[in-house]
């Protein structure tokens, strides 16, 4: 009995030892979740140093909104070292109180003088969102909608406690416009039933009516007002060409419309429509960009509208005309955001230096003065901001090469340097200007983010140049991205990368199959393989909004020529390495988009690591499943970039 105690008592010694022996060998773990196939060992070193790096900053948090009570805001920084979590602020620079209750993908939308938010979230990344009441502080969130239906908020009653949100309860299919008072939840009305995909964008001040928006295409939209009493549906847009309507919202006074449109124009300008006299004015035509939002103060004397210049945001103040804009600008370098309080002259401002580093500020429009209230007081950065630059591609315009649009951000040490291209998805998206230097610069490999044709930001036209048939000539800008590689001194053409999710993802497919010869390798993230099978097995309420950029696969000519371009149809031309990464229940691009190229890719006699995650979908959200595969994904580079 004393020996085995004896063993027993080494045994709960050496235990340790044992298992650090064990994971040193084995490797970081991977999470429950994932399956995992041919996948290698994931190192410790790279995940420590990554560890150490999100522990120095593990203080930083970003200002969400203001508390409707008034007794304090809302911010996000990371709990556990990965958990991304909301937590209140009562003073700057105060200790912020963890909402355990409220789990890390909620969005959340309040209005002040209420002892309530309204929250949404989903489950496992399935997009079908439900809608809670939150009564602050240290309750529970209280379900509102039921798992059946997908729910959207959409505005509060200025005047009670009602909400209108849209849901496609009916037949989970169409968007149906709803009310309800969310202190009775019993208390739930269908008051619209019209058919498609719509969004309810405001609630008038008179408390009569809801500003509706319909989406056609991510391109096309309307703008309609819905009386509520008599439920007449009302167009307030009416184009014979597509049109796109964004940020619609009444006047604080309710006698007009914001919005913006590019009708008539390359860019979504500030129109401002007369409700008494139906006359339109454009108050940002001086502005030859696209405007993406627009605030008023509590007053409505003031806007506070967001720029798209080129990738990177720019904001404004001005007055209800539009006589005269003044750059509202905070920072000489980085990028920031700015929310304005819904009765006060305050914005509330979060901005990411060079490095990377966020800060959280309350600023005052009175005394124009900016008071921090999370992160370190602001130090000068040594990081080198990327450069734009702009590179020619296959065709002309005006008789010159068309030009690509692209972000380049250098990787550390001497060149010439590998290259890793990453592509945006949408592909009505944009590649945006991004603070901080990445783990893959730091690696020294140099990374492109190229804004393709396509791309949203740079006009109307740009946008609509890869639709249906012009599809490959997106890919061939890629091609065009590998000319220019190869006459820069600092760049090493002989090892290029390419990543990308979703549409990117596709992309990603693509350019293996065309450009195999001249790409190292290939990860695609959550990507269709084929626009037919993409099409067909969609979620239900997304596939006439995808058909109107991909093309309509019922018409036999269209199915043709998408199936004659479709990645699974051409993967023996993929003979570069790829990694395929996606999320089960992903409602967008469905697993079997994944699935399938990996088997036929593999049939060919080649080797597909694959991640696939039981409790995501359209991407990673969960902290441990995105940490691991993105160290898997990274080794996956390095190994194929740097030998290493």
């Amino acid at each position: 009995m004393r020996k085995v105690l004896k063993w027993a008592a080494l045994l709960a010694l050496t235990l340790p030892i044992h298992l650090v022996v064990v994971l040193t060998i084995t490797g970081f773990p991977k999470p429950p979740a994932l399956t995992t196939e041919s996948v290698g060992r994931v190192a410790w070193t790279p995940v420590l140093q990554d560890a150490k790096k999100l522990l120095s900053s593990k203080g930083s948090l970003g200002l969400v909104t203001w508390m409707p009570d008034g007794s304090s805001v809302l911010v996000q920084g990371r709990r556990m070292l990965l958990d991304n979590r909301l937590h209140t602020l009562a003073t700057p620079g105060g200790d912020p109180v963890f909402l355990p209750q409220i789990p890390r993908n909620a969005w959340v939308r309040s209005a002040p003088g209420r002892d309530y938010m309204v929250l949404a979230w989903d489950s496992d990344g399935n997009e079908q969102y439900q809608l809670y009441r939150w009564d602050l502080g240290d309750s529970e969130p209280v379900l509102l909608t039921s798992e059946e239906e997908r729910a959207a908020f959409g505005a509060f009653d200025p005047n009670g406690d009602r909400i209108a949100y849209t849901s496609t309860r009916r037949n989970g299919t169409d968007v149906d416009i709803y009310l309800m008072d969310v202190l009775d939840p019993a208390n739930d009305q269908r008051i619209l039933e019209p058919g498609g995909t719509w969004a309810v964008a405001g609630w008038s001040p008179h408390a009569d009516e809801l500003l509706l928006i319909k989406a056609k295409s991510n391109v096309e939209t309307e703008i309609h007002v819905l009386d509520i009493v008599s439920g007449s549906l009302t167009q307030i847009t009416n184009d014979d060409d597509e049109v796109a309507y964004g940020v619609p919202q009444w006047s604080r006074d309710g006698t007009a419309l914001y919005y913006t449109s590019d009708r008539g124009s390359e860019f979504k300008q500030l129109r401002r429509l007369d409700l008494l006299t139906k006359d339109e004015v454009t108050l940002s035509d001086e502005i030859p960009w696209d405007i993406t939002s627009v605030q008023q103060t509590g007053d409505g004397e003031m806007l506070l509208i967001a720029v798209n210049v080129d990738g990177r945001t720019k904001h404004f103040t001005t007055d209800p005309m539009g006589e005269e804009f003044t750059h509202l600008d905070l920072f000489p370098s980085g990028e920031f955001s700015a929310g304005l309080h819904r009765t006060e002259p305050l914005v509330m401002v979060n901005h990411s230096d060079p490095a990377g580093d966020l800060r959280g500020y309350i600023y005052d429009l009175r005394t124009q003065e900016l008071t921090l209230w999370t992160g370190s007081s602001t130090a000068e950065s040594d990081v080198a901001e990327p450069r734009l630059i702009r590179y020619p591609t296959f065709d002309e315009v005006d008789g010159e090469p068309r030009q690509i649009p692209a972000f380049v951000y250098a990787g550390v040490g001497d060149g010439p340097r590998p290259v890793l291209i990453n592509i945006h998805g949408g592909p009505e998206a944009q590649a945006r200007y991004r603070t901080g230097q990445g783990a893959t610069e730091k690696a020294g490999i140099t990374l492109i983010t190229p804004n393709v044709r396509g791309s949203t930001g740079y006009g109307r036209t740009y946008a609509s140049l890869d639709d249906k048939y012009l599809r490959e000539d997106a890919v061939r800008d890629i091609g065009s991205l590998l000319d220019w590689i190869e006459e820069q001194p600092d760049m090493d053409a002989s090892r290029v990368a390419v990543t990308g999710g979703s549409y990117g993802g596709y992309m990603v497919l693509a350019s293996l199959v065309h450009y195999s010869p001249r790409l190292r390798c290939g990860i695609d993230i959550v990507g269709v393989s084929n626009f037919v099978t993409f099409l067909e097995n969609t979620a239900d309420y997304r596939r006439d909004i995808r058909r109107a950029e991909y093309g309509d696969e019922r018409i036999p000519e269209m199915r043709a020529f998408l199936e004659e371009i479709a990645p699974l149809n051409n993967a023996e031309r993929i003979t570069s390495q790829l990694m395929v990464v996606q999320g089960a229940n992903d409602p967008r691009v469905p697993v079997t988009e994944a699935r399938q190229i990996v088997e036929r890719v593999r049939a060919n006699d080649r080797t597909v690591p694959y991640i696939e995650a039981a409790n995501e979908g359209h991407g990673f959200r969960d902290p441990w499943n995105s940490f691991y595969t993105n160290h898997v994904q990274r080794k996956l580079v390095n190994d194929c970039l740097l030998g290493s």
